[in-house]
């Protein structure tokens, strides 16, 4: 008697309008977070770099025996582009801390950071061990 094919036409249309909502709100909070994950990436892969690149002919585990902590802030301050921030932490094989002194360039408190592990050996008789903790930051 009532024809209802109306109807159904107009809930499928506010069906459809909130699929494609939806979709639009999923796809923006996606997009919007991304680069910042590709930020992140980028910049642990400049802080691996650059260790790899300060621990070429074993020579960060040779400044580390020395306990030369300058130099080793020295040599990050060269290796990473102007507009990172870093943050050294150097540990034995025991994960005991054993840099006395702050090796960094500004303070990451409140910054988004990333952190990266490397761990290298000093090239002696008595070789050691050891594991580093870079943490970086973009500066804003």
């Amino acid at each position: 008697m009532f024809d209802r094919k109306g109807q159904m036409k107009i809930i499928e249309s506010f069906f459809a309008i909130g699929v494609v909502f939806s979709a639009l709100l999923i796809g923006t909070v996606q997009f919007s977070s991304s680069p910042n994950l590709a930020k992140q990436k980028s910049l642990a892969s400049l802080g691996v770099q650059a260790l790899i690149e300060i621990d070429a002919n074993g020579t960060l585990g040779k400044l580390i025996v020395q306990e030369d902590w300058t130099a080793i802030k020295q040599s990050l301050d060269v290796a990473l582009p102007i507009g990172v921030s870093f943050n050294l932490t150097i540990y034995d094989e025991n994960s005991n801390q054993i840099n006395s002194q702050l090796i960094q360039n500004s303070n990451l408190l409140g910054r988004e950071t990333v952190s990266v592990q490397y761990f290298c050996a000093s090239q002696s008789q008595n070789a050691q061990f050891f594991i580093l903790r870079l943490q970086l930051s973009w500066t804003r």
